[in-house]
């Protein structure tokens, strides 16, 4: 239980400035981590939104990864980002253990959040949204963890309503970022 916690927290730091192509192994590890630590309906319902709201996120997402067609430069930027935020991901994570001690399977949780969030802190919009994504889902399984109807639930709303609005504005965020590079050059 704990080794397929463990996983799911590397996973989450691998998927830091990752495009949403990583959000289906992201829900499928945090859904396998629901089935072994919780129990009850708010569990089978964690259980089942995780791998379908990931599904549902790559699907609206993926049309929009091209932003490694960018030149050199952009892309060992956001490579040093992603690294920065994962050694702040870390961080925080063995802060928080030596802060509080919740338990090990809520801290793990609470360090799924934090990777989350750590890759909403980098400079392109795919990749903040990805993380922000990322941090929901570590939500689903903490609510599934602690039998929590109302966090599950509000997760699951803030899930779909990040998705339809970064379904909405990636396409007008790339715009303004071709049209932005434009007038430089």
């Amino acid at each position: 239980m704990i080794v397929l916690l463990g996983l799911a927290l590397l996973l989450s730091l691998a998927a830091i400035g990752r495009d949403a192509r990583v959000l289906p192994f992201h829900g499928t590890c945090a859904a396998a981590c629901v089935s072994g630590i919780g129990h009850g309906a708010p569990a089978l319902m964690a259980l089942a939104l995780l791998p379908v709201l990931n599904g549902a996120g790559m699907i609206v997402l993926r049309r929009h990864v091209a932003w490694r067609a960018g030149d050199l430069r952009s892309r060992r930027q956001a490579q040093q980002e992603a690294g920065m935020a994962v050694c702040a991901a870390i961080a925080l994570v063995l802060l928080t253990a030596l802060a509080a001690a919740p338990g090990l399977p809520v801290l793990i949780c609470i360090g799924i959040v934090l990777a989350g969030l750590c890759g909403a802190a980098l400079s392109l919009p795919l990749l903040q949204l990805t993380g922000l994504l990322c941090a929901l889902n570590g939500l689903l399984l903490l609510g599934g963890h602690e039998h929590n109807w109302f966090l599950v639930l509000g997760t699951a709303l803030v899930w779909i309503g990040l998705l339809s609005l970064g379904g909405w504005l990636m396409p007008r965020l790339a715009w303004l970022r071709t049209e932005g590079d434009g007038d430089h050059g």
